[in-house]
């Protein structure tokens, strides 16, 4: 079977990427019985996966990527007679000459409209649905996200496969401690510090974080700065707002985007990580604390429960008191904290990408018996 994947997720940023790399390097090294060809959206990617066919797209611009999406892919398809396309992020053509697979992560830019951006709105509102209803089969990783969408779109169980992402194997080896502290200098960091990565945006709740930081007795916040890893997403000025009004803007360091070669050092320095998302479909970042052995606050609602389990402390996101109690807790009790880092690493096993792949690939055979 030859199978295409949309792999223009690899020019963003955040979850959908990191599910395409883990995914597709998984496929290809487990996967001998299928043929992969992988369509970028920028010549820069070639030779990322030198075990597949590659092959560019271009389309990056709103309308380019419609024109691609819509157009370009589906006659790219019946060319190199693909029989299935996978489309991995929330998006898939409207016809298609082979049946499609699409990963729907979530539907959070229709649940929580008021964190995107007008043109994000727009551009979900129509692919989210249209995706749900065309494709053969949809995956899913959450049984959160997978609620959602029959809720949503009436459709039937049978038609959703809940796989679960899998974590980098490598973020949980030993590294050089000197490596770390040279890295971690030079984003200007020292051990101890309480910690947030992914996108800076609204739907965050990153000005819950910031509240709960300023709440802390100043004696557990000395030296412990607040530390912000990820590149600066939109709507970001109510937390500036936030950092001034609490009067922590000494006391917060934002490193802008980190490369994936050195994100796990940047763990390895940080005393707790928070998570306070008002709704995620899955949550890479706690997954990815805990397999550092970094013990992890993460929000009560959407899908991340679901990943951490009791590997760490769930709170109300929305209470600033309760964040601010659970940091204390743990900056205060070595006990906890060392619990909290010896399940983290258990819980943070059972996420297998090559497990992942298997079940993608029954997918993939399913949505082929199917059409």
């Amino acid at each position: 079977m030859k199978i295409a994947i949309d792999a223009s997720t690899l020019s963003t940023q955040g979850g959908p990427r990191s599910y395409l790399l883990g995914l597709v390097d998984a496929l290809l090294r487990i996967d001998s019985d299928n043929q992969y060809l992988l369509v970028y959206n920028d010549p820069v990617h070639l030779g990322r996966f030198p075990a597949a066919q590659e092959l560019v797209l271009p389309g990056k611009s709103p309308l380019a990527r419609l024109r691609r999406e819509h157009l370009l892919l589906p006659v790219l398809c019946k060319k190199e007679k693909v029989d299935l396309l996978h489309c991995p992020k929330s998006s898939a053509p409207v016809l298609s000459p082979c049946p499609v697979v699409v990963t729907l992560h979530d539907l959070i830019p229709l649940d929580f409209p008021q964190f995107e951006t007008f043109a994000a709105r727009c551009y979900w509102r129509m692919h989210i649905p249209l995706a749900a209803r065309r494709s053969s089969r949809i995956i899913t990783i959450s049984e959160y996200a997978r609620r959602g969408i029959m809720e949503r779109f009436r459709v039937s169980p049978d038609r959703i496969d809940v796989i679960m992402q899998g974590i980098d194997r490598t973020m949980g080896l030993p590294r050089d401690p000197a490596e770390g502290e040279r890295i971690r200098r030079r984003y200007g960091l020292q051990n101890g510090y309480i910690l947030y990565v992914g996108t800076i945006q609204p739907r965050k709740n990153l000005t819950t974080l910031v509240a709960a930081y300023a709440a802390l007795d100043p004696q557990l916040r000395a030296g412990r700065p607040l530390v912000f890893v990820g590149r600066r997403g939109w709507m970001t000025q109510k937390l500036d707002l936030a950092i001034a009004r609490h009067g922590v803007e000494r006391e917060t360091i934002f490193t802008g985007f980190v490369p994936d070669e050195e994100l796990p050092h940047l763990y390895d320095g940080a005393a707790v990580a928070a998570y306070l998302s008002h709704c995620e479909g899955f949550g890479r970042p706690p997954l990815e604390a805990m397999t550092c052995g970094v013990p992890v606050v993460v929000s009560d609602t959407g899908a991340i429960p679901e990943v951490v389990g009791d590997a760490g402390l769930t709170v109300n996101h929305t209470s600033s008191s309760e964040v601010s109690a659970a940091l204390t807790r743990i900056l205060m009790d070595h006990a906890l904290a060392e619990q909290l880092r010896h399940r983290g690493r258990e819980r943070a096993r059972l996420f297998e990408w090559d497990e992942a792949a298997r079940q993608t690939i029954r997918s993939y055979q399913a949505a082929v018996r199917e059409q």
